[in-house]
């Protein structure tokens, strides 16, 4: 109890200790970050998804906006896979679906059916961006700031918690828009984005993760506003394996 403690006065003191960061500090936090996001996919993990979606402007009546709440619970990772439930409510109406994440594809049933549908997991990242550790690494890396760790409550326990300012490319990763040129510099016009990793104490293990992301797409003018919370738990997990059968889709096709 008293190293804990002491760990903990530690973090305190340490958080506390000015706002300036050298970029070499930044640097060494963001490598220890990606260890641990790495560390997290390869060891295994459970991990539970809550997560926010609105959706604004383009054919939507100004004034209005499509609220979507999306939750994963009791899914399993491990090596680049995934498997989880994954429930989404509009409104009144809520959908079930079986989902895995195998070899970059996205694999999607409607809970109790039969047939597989399957598509790029890059173009579906706005589903649960958070759980894209892949990702979140890759942004950790090429962040344009890393802030020191901060101590939070976590669930039952405490975590650092290290804010990560995403570049251009991972915003747009994050929220599954590809853009180029003139396209692309007038999204970052209303691009932002943060990355929250929380490392627990004072065994600094990947505890959560959040995805805090907005734009607007420049092919239809629609803002996407997200906010995705993954909550991690080390856990003995199996490789998720791809279904035998399924059929190939359009993203847009993937959950109708």
């Amino acid at each position: 109890m008293k190293e804990v403690l002491a760990g903990l006065l530690g973090v305190v003191l340490l958080a506390g200790c000015g706002t300036a960061r050298t970029q070499a500090d930044q640097q060494k936090d963001g490598t220890m970050l990606a260890g641990a996001l790495r560390a997290a996919d390869q060891g295994g993990m459970s991990f539970n998804l809550d997560q926010q979606l609105q959706i604004m402007g383009g054919d939507i009546p100004n004034g209005q906006a499509i609220q979507l709440h999306a939750t994963a619970s009791g899914g399993a990772l491990r090596d680049g896979t995934a498997q989880f439930a994954y429930h989404i409510q509009q409104g009144s109406t809520a959908n079930d679906y079986d989902m895995r994440v195998v070899a970059g594809r996205l694999y999607v049933r409607k809970h109790g059916a039969s047939g597989w549908k399957a598509t790029a997991v890059s173009n579906t990242t706005t589903l649960f961006p958070a759980l894209r550790l892949d990702v979140v690494r890759e942004t950790v890396l090429l962040a344009t700031s890393v802030s020191p760790g901060a101590l939070n409550r976590v669930n039952s326990g405490f975590a650092r918690k290290f804010t990560i300012q995403p570049g251009a490319t991972q915003v747009e990763q994050l929220l599954s828009i590809s853009v180029e040129g003139t396209a692309e510099r007038q999204f970052l016009k209303t691009a932002s984005g943060e990355v929250d990793v929380y490392l627990t104490v004072p065994d600094n293990r990947l505890g959560r993760v959040e995805v805090h992301v907005s734009g607007v797409d420049p092919s239809n003018g629609e803002q996407q506003q997200i906010q995705s919370i993954l909550d991690l738990r080390a856990a003995k997990v199996a490789v998720v394996q791809a279904p035998a059968d399924a059929q190939l889709v359009a993203a847009s096709d993937l959950l109708s």
